[in-house]
């Protein structure tokens, strides 16, 4: 077991898909979590949806997950004095984000590696909320960046980023699933990077995406078929 790092997983503590795969996917790859911060749903407000997608709950709690894998686990608004007593009680000196909101810099600078969070989207040039339909909308590849965060928002210092294969036959739900497991396939990947110590580029800050308006869901979705045809061909073009 690797023990240099002293992980606290930044969670949410209502059933999340994303918070239980990463739990498994970073012991799967040798490390271990000394730490979970689970905070309670918020609800928020968002446009209407003009896609549909097919999100599968976990089979299991973070609670029964954390008591599996003897994981302390503390309900905890994630911002708050709490938070930062309960990572300096277990000595963490390393987070990564599974759901959390945006951290303080209170938080942040408690952790002497920093905090690593996975942007489903290409940084800097998509930035914010549904940032798959934003690169669809602009013409960006989709893809993953992992990075080590800062004060702001989808910004920090960049880890390592990479891009999904799209096929022809994808469509929304199968893109939405590659760009999902494309975060999961990068965990060990900067986990060993962080590791080495590398020194790591800062990322230039690009404009912010907000929710994306039902309106432009509409566009992308006609756009969509294009985009897919469009990428799907460099593809096979780069193979020759």
């Amino acid at each position: 077991m690797k023990t240099k790092l002293r992980i606290a997983l930044f969670a949410y503590n209502f059933p999340h898909r994303k918070t239980i795969d990463f739990v498994d996917k970073i012991y799967d790859c040798g490390f271990e979590i000394n730490l979970i911060l689970a905070a309670n749903f918020i609800p928020i407000k968002s446009p209407k949806s003009a896609f549909v997608k097919h999100t599968p709950l976990p089979l299991v709690s973070i609670q029964d997950k954390a008591s599996q894998k003897r994981i302390p686990l503390y309900e905890v608004v994630h911002n708050t004095l709490e938070a930062q007593e309960l990572l300096i009680k277990y000595n963490i000196n390393f987070g990564i984000i599974s759901g959390a909101r945006v951290l303080a810099n209170s938080v942040i600078d408690i952790l002497r590696y920093g905090v690593l969070n996975f942007h489903p989207a290409l940084l800097p040039e998509i930035r914010g909320l549904d940032s798959m339909l934003w690169s669809i909308y602009k013409d960006v590849p989709l893809g993953v960046t992992a990075h080590l965060i800062n004060e702001k928002i989808d910004a920090g210092f960049l880890v390592v980023k990479q891009t999904i294969n799209i096929l022809s036959s994808d469509n929304f739900q199968s893109l939405y699933e590659k760009n999902y497991q494309l975060q999961l396939e990068l965990i060990p990947i900067s986990l060993n990077l962080i590791l080495k110590n590398q020194a790591f580029t800062e990322l230039k800050i690009n404009d912010y995406n907000n929710r994306m308006s039902y309106a432009k869901q509409l566009e992308v979705k006609e756009k969509l078929p294009d985009y897919v045809c469009q990428y799907s061909k460099k593809k096979d073009e780069s193979k020759n």
